[in-house]
């Protein structure tokens, strides 16, 4: 099996950034594209409060060689407004491959 992709997740509490953010990704630059999921409740206990808010998740898949650079160029463009941030390698794409299921 070829795996060649990673997978960037993330959060946050702007609709307009996840927007801005997929915008500023989807060039040549990165290599990847960005898929928007949301609103999605966000729910957690912090200093003894319960805590909730509406949230965008980001996905998005990026070749191995791009992920350290996008991760930079969020981090630093956008820093406290990206939540959770999650990078999963070893991702399969499975366009026009047929999936045995045995």
């Amino acid at each position: 099996m070829d795996y060649q992709h990673v997978v960037v997740t993330f959060t946050t509490d702007s609709k307009q950034l996840a927007r801005t953010m997929a915008a500023e990704i989807a060039g040549p630059e990165f290599a990847c594209c960005a898929q928007i999921e949301g609103p999605i409740r966000r729910v957690l206990h912090w200093h003894g409060n319960t805590l909730a808010s509406e949230q965008w998740r980001m996905e998005i898949e990026a070749t191995p060689e791009c992920a350290d650079t996008l991760i930079a160029h969020l981090t630093a463009r956008h820093g406290g407004e990206v939540h959770d941030l999650m990078v999963t390698d070893n991702v399969r794409h499975l366009v026009g491959e047929t999936v045995d299921s045995r």
